[in-house]
């Protein structure tokens, strides 16, 4: 909880809610790409999975920064 709470300080707006569904949520990448509104035009290529691939690669770079800080006690 204390991760979640500092991520949603850290994050953009964007990706708070992206963070959201996937980590909290426990939503797939398919169904968050349904919420988010993404479409696709290329066949059997799942709606907005480049955006979700590059936000999720942000919200992890993010994360990571966050723990190596020491910003946040686990135990």
């Amino acid at each position: 909880k204390r991760l979640h709470k500092k991520m949603e300080e850290v994050l953009k707006p964007l990706e708070w809610k992206m963070y959201g569904y996937l980590y909290i949520d426990h939503k797939s990448e398919k169904e968050v790409a349904k919420l988010m509104g993404y479409r696709t035009s290329e066949k059997n290529r799942s709606p907005g999975y480049k955006q979700i691939k590059n936000i999720k690669k942000s919200i992890i770079i993010k994360v990571k920064k966050t723990l190596d800080k020491g910003e946040i006690d686990f135990f």
